[in-house]
């Protein structure tokens, strides 16, 4: 850690001895640790002196105007996808700004180590942080000698929140271990946040401002701060969250399916501040290949978690992840997983074509086996139509009912159970009987709220748009009805 901040030291120096202020820009790719861990960084970055700059407006950015002299990226290997943008990324970095020092950090730079700490990457500007390293310095700065003011940094690390749904980070590491993830190399870490730090955090998110908050984790399910004293796991963590005595809303990040055991799923059942959506990977439909997948759990058990939930929770948004063409997938097997697709009785599924990853045990599995990737497109696509079809029949079935939503930025709004829409007022823009305008849309509330703030939870019916569902966005109308109380 030492070294990591005699270099930026070194670093800020060098660039305010010229007389120019110090600008950095901290660029993240992938998951919600990546997001949430750029926001750490931008904290800690301008706790040190720097400035920073906003990465989103990079393009826009006229170089010899304004001079970005440390670029910070916090990288993703999920993919070989996301490794080629990374690599498409740098190479553009290096040929606008090739005086500009890079530090390489994340999953792609864990992969990569050996590769970026060649003296020919040194000798042009790169520094690499792996992820144990990042780890150890984004969770130990704040009681280190480094950190010379302890509640500002909280403070900018609170205002460092890109959204206004705040990102938490609660847990690192994963032992599951499947055939085709090269993650847990990636990171190789164990981690929990303490117990009682995440519930703090919570509190001082709910009191900067933020009134909904994803609490994320690579495993989340694995959570644990036991002691010696008290068991503290993920579902004791949720429990002493609902005693909170703040009306914060909690979102919870992916969760793997073999956590979801019983007593879970009846806290999440009677939970009032745990919001009813819930993004479970599923991986396959076939009992074959979730073998070969190593997940752990065969396709009935997952169905039966599924509807337990959906028999439990009202009104239950569900997501899951599937991947086509793994090795081995033959069209028997892929009409078998469409097949138990059609029982799921969820909203949405994230598709994801198979990519070799060099490290995992499915890039060395018998070259016969591999779909060939014409194949393997031509399965996403049908996957992807089948999501659709599913996002398509969930909005449908609230089509008129009354949900809870939160409203977002430029009109826009998301509901407890993750449908999102954009925000309509008054009876003139739908159609309705008269009793229904005077008992709902034609009230001072409404006439006199015609654009609700932002950050604000609140009553809205969901309407049906003209079009279809990939014309419109996959969003809805929602009209606004009333804001809702806090409790």
């Amino acid at each position: 850690m030492d070294d990591f901040f005699n270099y930026l030291d070194n670093e800020i120096l060098k660039f305010k001895s010229g007389g120019s202020e110090a600008n950095c820009a901290v660029i993240s790719s992938g998951c919600k640790l990546n997001q949430f861990e750029a926001g750490q960084f931008e904290s800690l970055l301008r706790n040190r002196g720097f400035n920073i700059i906003d990465a989103s407006n990079l393009h826009k950015i006229d170089e010899h105007i304004i001079h970005i002299h440390l670029f910070l990226i916090n990288t993703c290997s999920v993919t070989e996808k996301a490794d080629n943008e990374t690599k498409r990324m740098l190479n553009r970095i290096k040929n606008k700004y090739p005086l500009s020092a890079i530090i390489l950090t994340g999953c792609f730079a864990q992969l990569n180590k050996e590769t970026y700490t060649k003296d020919e990457y040194k000798n042009s500007g790169f520094k690499l942080i792996d992820n144990v390293s990042k780890l150890n310095i984004l969770t130990n700065y704040n009681n280190s000698k480094h950190n010379n003011n302890i509640a500002d940094t909280k403070k900018t690390l609170i205002s460092a929140q890109k959204r206004l749904r705040a990102n938490l980070k609660i847990q690192e590491g994963c032992d599951i271990k499947c055939s085709f993830c090269i993650i847990p190399k990636a990171r190789p870490i164990h981690w929990s946040l303490n117990f009682n730090e995440v519930l703090s955090s919570i509190r001082e998110y709910y009191e900067a401002g933020f009134k909904e908050i994803i609490i994320s984790g690579m495993n989340i399910g694995s959570y644990n701060s036991s002691d010696a004293k008290s068991e503290k796991n993920f579902n004791a963590l949720l429990s002493a969250i609902e005693e909170l005595n703040i009306p914060v809303k909690i979102r919870i990040s992916s969760i793997d399916p073999i956590h979801l055991n019983d007593d879970l799923i009846n806290i999440l059942a009677n939970s009032k501040k745990i919001q009813n959506h819930f993004h479970i990977p599923l991986q396959s439909g076939s009992n074959k290949i979730l073998n070969a997948m190593k997940r752990n759990y065969t396709f009935e058990e997952y169905l039966a978690i599924i509807n337990k939930i959906n028999s439990k929770i009202k009104d239950a948004a569900i997501g899951t992840d599937i991947i086509s063409g793994f090795p081995g997938e033959t069209e028997e097997y892929f009409a078998e997983t469409l097949n138990n697709l059609n029982k799921l009785d969820i909203y949405y599924m994230h598709i994801f074509s198979y990519s070799d990853r060099k490290g995992t045990e499915a890039f060395l599995m018998n070259s016969k086996i591999k779909i060939n990737p014409k194949i393997i497109k031509q399965r996403t696509a049908i996957l992807r139509d089948v999501s659709l079809n599913k996002k398509d029949s969930f909005h449908k079935k609230f089509y008129g009912k009354t949900l809870s939503f939160l409203s977002l930025s430029n009109g826009q709004a998301i509901s407890s159970n993750y449908i999102k829409g954009n925000i309509i007022y008054g009876a003139n823009e739908i159609t309705a009987s008269q009793d229904e305008r005077e008992d709902y849309y034609e009230t001072d509330e409404i006439r006199h709220a015609r654009e609700i703030p932002p950050n604000t939870f609140f009553e809205g019916m969901l309407i049906e748009k003209d079009g279809s569902y990939e014309q419109n966005e996959g969003r809805c109308n929602v009209l606004f009805l009333k804001k809702s109380a806090e409790v």
